[in-house]
């Protein structure tokens, strides 16, 4: 230890920025030296804070590291307490909404027609103006847009025209903050298919210089036109077409910039593909029709089969942003994915809803254990083999599953549709560094969060914060519903939190900064108003 106290105290510091918080917390435990270099240290403390948040530093942002830190300290207290820094209510014009989409601080609903895509800034300060909307006019039929506002200000939208039996599939690739062509974009891409336009379904993901296409038949019986493209949109060329024999797809996450994640129904499996890499020689994109990995979904009964699977993750990983107001952002690795699960029985009874949770880092974990292996498994792994210790499920039918749009990081927000409005919001913490800490709070009698957040940032009742903050990590037991022929046993822990006050939502949705609050208008059933609910 002698001649640690030699080196200049700034370069120790700078040392320990290359250890994992929990060797660095070992350390200040070891000796008054380093406990003062590290407690009065604020890039260690920062760093340290980010880490067990599961968030990423922005290095562009203009602010020093005292601000950054006191900001994300902040965030998480009003996060983890669910004590928001201002709720505003906006206005909806649109009273039907048929496509809607939340990224990067943006919230887009479709016109009633599908005329148009209508957009918006969401606010991020108190007392701000009421942001006035924007419109991308659109021409031929609307089926879907998909979008990288952090990364590219980019807009893809997918439209469609029908004739002599034909749909033809247009994707145009926007510039959101002008509506006009982006300037690194290829030309318009088209696409024929012999599939009728009621029954066409797509689904778009966007990162880095690709984006996922997913096209589908939906009517019954026609899952083997179902596919993927990925688009390069910067050439305006398909790189790879990707499917397998038996198929029914309908959403697709990038794991990586260059991994998908692709929901099969037919099959009750996570399909993993590494997308092939470019080759400037031929146009002609390459067709591929083996994913690298399979997991299999828990095995149902007979009589009962997997009718909708579809899947969000966000934030997407990203090549680069230029984004530079955010000091710092969700990690895209440590991130909550999102599926929604139905399963319905053949004979014509209600459908089953189900949501499972998974890190986006469990499936690149697996991908990266079956790359080690000296043959490939030609059949996904059974559920028993990965599910149980890395998913949590939730039985869907008090919660609202018509939006998917409801998870940012490790985090999952969501209101009962059962009990009558008002009803309170909560948020599911899926971070394991929370976990610990609030078990360890409940274990020793203390509130939750205690000790974790500076004093003056609780601002809510402590006392009645025992009640609305607990934890689960029980085993799932849906094996008693007659639907799984095996046992789920997903306990992928959480930590909960209820807010305190009531709201008439029938829906909500959440970014990196806020929880969006839908208010739907009775009488046509469309959105009448959102509400912001701003956490930082």
């Amino acid at each position: 230890m002698g001649s640690l106290h030699r080196l200049p105290n700034e370069l120790v510091a700078h040392i320990l920025l290359f250890c994992a918080f929990n060797d660095i917390l070992s350390c200040q435990a070891t000796c008054r030296f380093l406990h003062e270099i590290i407690t009065t240290s604020s890039i260690i403390q920062y760093c340290i804070a980010l880490e067990i948040s599961g968030l990423e530093d922005n290095p562009r942002s203009e602010l020093n590291i005292p601000e950054r830190l006191e900001l994300l300290q902040r965030r998480e207290a009003a996060w983890a307490l669910f004590q928001p820094n201002f709720e505003q209510e906006i206005p909806v014009k649109n009273t039907a909404v048929v496509i809607y989409e939340l990224s990067g601080g943006i919230y887009l609903l479709s016109g009633i027609s599908r005329d148009s895509i209508n957009h918006l800034r969401l606010p991020s300060l108190q007392n701000g103006d009421i942001p006035g909307w924007d419109h991308i006019p659109v021409f031929d039929e609307l089926l879907d847009f998909g979008l990288a506002v952090t990364e590219h200000d980019l807009i893809g939208v997918l439209t469609t025209s029908f004739e002599d039996a034909v749909s033809t599939l247009q994707i145009r690739f926007l510039q959101l903050s002008t509506g006009l062509p982006h300037p690194l974009s290829g030309e318009p891409m088209q696409f024929t298919q012999h599939i009728l336009t009621d029954n066409l379904g797509v689904g778009i993901e966007i990162v880095g210089n690709l984006a996922a296409l997913v096209i589908r038949d939906v009517s019954f019986g026609h899952h083997n036109r179902d596919k993927l493209l990925v688009l390069d949109w910067k050439r305006g060329i398909i790189r790879a077409e990707l499917y397998v024999e038996s198929r029914r797809y309908q959403s697709a996450i990038f794991l990586t910039t260059e991994i998908l994640l692709v929901t099969n129904a037919y099959e009750s499996c996570l399909e993993i593909w590494r997308i092939p890499s470019d080759s400037c020689e031929s146009a002609s994109p390459i067709i591929c029709k083996k994913p690298e990995l399979s997991l299999g979904l828990p095995v149902i009964h007979p009589g009962f089969m997997v009718s909708e699977f579809a899947c969000r993750g966000a934030p997407n990983p990203i090549i680069s942003s230029c984004d530079t107001s955010r000091p710092f952002h969700s990690s895209p690795t440590e991130a909550i994915m999102v599926f929604h699960l139905t399963i319905s029985p053949l004979h014509p009874r209600v459908p089953i809803p189900f949501v499972f949770f998974a890190h986006r880092y469990t499936f690149l974990e697996f991908l990266s254990k079956a790359e080690l292996q000296p043959e490939p498994r030609l059949a996904p792994v059974p559920w028993s083999e990965w599910g149980p210790p890395k998913t949590r499920w939730l039985r869907a039918r008090s919660i609202p599953t018509e939006w998917i749009t409801t998870t940012s990081g490790q985090r999952y927000a969501y209101v009962s549709t059962q009990a009558p409005l008002p009803q309170p919001v909560v948020v599911l913490d899926f971070n394991q560094n929370h976990v610990r800490r609030v078990n360890a709070n409940i274990k020793n009698q203390i509130f939750p969060y205690h000790g974790i957040f500076p004093n003056e940032m609780i601002t809510t009742n402590v006392a009645g914060l025992a009640k609305r903050v607990w934890i689960d990590e029980s085993r799932d037991t849906y094996e008693k519903m007659r639907v799984f022929a095996e046992d789920v046993g997903g306990y992928l822990p959480y930590v909960a939190v209820k807010s305190a006050q009531t709201y008439g939502f029938h829906g909500v949705l959440m970014d990196d900064e806020r929880i969006i609050g839908i208010k739907k208008n009775h009488v046509l059933s469309g959105v009448e108003s959102i509400e912001v609910i701003h956490m930082g």
